[in-house]
C-alpha cells in the first residue's frame, strides 16, 4: 500500500510540474504577445552591448537652434538619431567627438539609403555662452547632417536626464594653483561624452561609449539598422 501511495504521490507531482511549466510557458507567450509590447529578441552578439535592454520612449520636450527652429520629439520621428551632449568651449572630447561623428557619417555616406535616415543632434548644456546661432554653426562645421540646438536650463535638465546624460557646470572654478579665479564667463563644464541613438519612433535605442571610432560607429549602426528593420517587418 505504501509503495503505491509513493508512486502515485511521485506521479502526482510530476503532473504537477508539467501543468507549471505549461502555465509559465503559456504566460511568457501572453505577455510577448501583448498589444504594443514588442516580444523579446535577443541582438546579434555583434550589436548586443550597444542596444538598451528595452527602448524607451522619450517624453515632450522642445529645445531651440538658429533661425528660431525647434526641436522635438516630432523631429526625432522617422530618422536615426545620433545625440551628444557638450558645449562649444569644451577644450577636448567636444571636439574630437564631434570629429568623430563627422568621420562617421561620411562612411555611412556610401549606404546612400542608410544615409537618408540619419541625423545628428549636438546639444549644447552650456546656454549662457551658447546661443542657438553659435550651436548652429559649430554643430555644422562637423557636418552638413548635424543640427545644433541648446534650451534654458530647466529644459536642457529635463531632456538630459531622460537620456541619461548628466551634467554639471563649474562657475567661477578655480584654475591651477598659484592662478586668480576664472571669470564668470571663463569656467568649465562636465558632461556625459557618450553617443546616444534614437531609433525613428523617437525611442532611446542604444549608445555609443568612448572611445569613439567612427569606423567602429559606422559598422555597429548599420548591423543594428538591419536588425531593427527586420523586427520591424516581422
Amino acid at each position: 500500500m505504501n509503495k503505491q501511495r509513493g508512486a502515485l504521490n511521485r506521479k502526482s507531482l510530476a503532473i504537477l510540474l508539467i501543468v507549471a511549466v505549461a502555465i509559465a510557458v503559456a504566460a511568457a507567450a501572453f505577455i510577448g504577445a501583448r498589444p504594443g509590447k514588442e516580444p523579446a529578441v535577443k541582438p546579434p552578439e555583434e550589436i548586443e552591448d550597444y542596444l538598451f535592454w528595452e527602448a524607451k520612449k522619450l517624453t515632450d520636450f522642445k529645445l531651440i537652434g538658429g533661425g528660431n527652429q525647434t526641436l522635438g520629439p516630432d523631429d526625432l520621428k522617422g530618422k536615426w538619431s545620433f545625440i551628444f551632449f557638450g558645449y562649444i568651449h569644451c577644450p577636448d572630447v567636444c571636439p574630437l567627438t564631434m570629429g568623430v561623428l563627422g568621420k562617421t557619417f561620411n562612411l555611412i555616406e556610401k549606404d546612400p539609403a542608410a544615409y537618408q535616415e540619419i541625423q545628428g543632434i549636438f546639444i549644447s548644456v552650456d546656454p549662457k555662452r551658447d546661443t542657438p546661432e553659435l550651436v548652429k554653426e559649430y554643430a555644422s562645421y562637423f557636418s552638413s547632417k548635424i543640427i545644433g540646438v541648446t534650451g534654458d536650463n530647466a529644459q536642457l535638465e529635463a531632456f538630459s536626464r531622460q537620456m541619461s546624460a548628466l551634467y554639471t557646470i563649474h562657475p567661477k572654478e578655480a584654475q591651477a594653483s598659484g592662478e586668480a579665479q576664472a571669470s564668470g564667463d571663463d569656467y568649465q563644464v562636465t558632461h556625459n561624452s557618450t553617443v546616444f541613438l534614437v531609433d525613428p519612433q523617437g525611442r532611446l535605442y542604444g549608445r555609443f561609449p568612448p572611445p569613439q571610432l567612427p569606423q567602429e560607429i559606422a559598422g555597429v549602426f548599420l548591423k543594428i539598422r538591419t536588425f531593427y528593420n527586420e523586427r520591424v517587418k516581422k
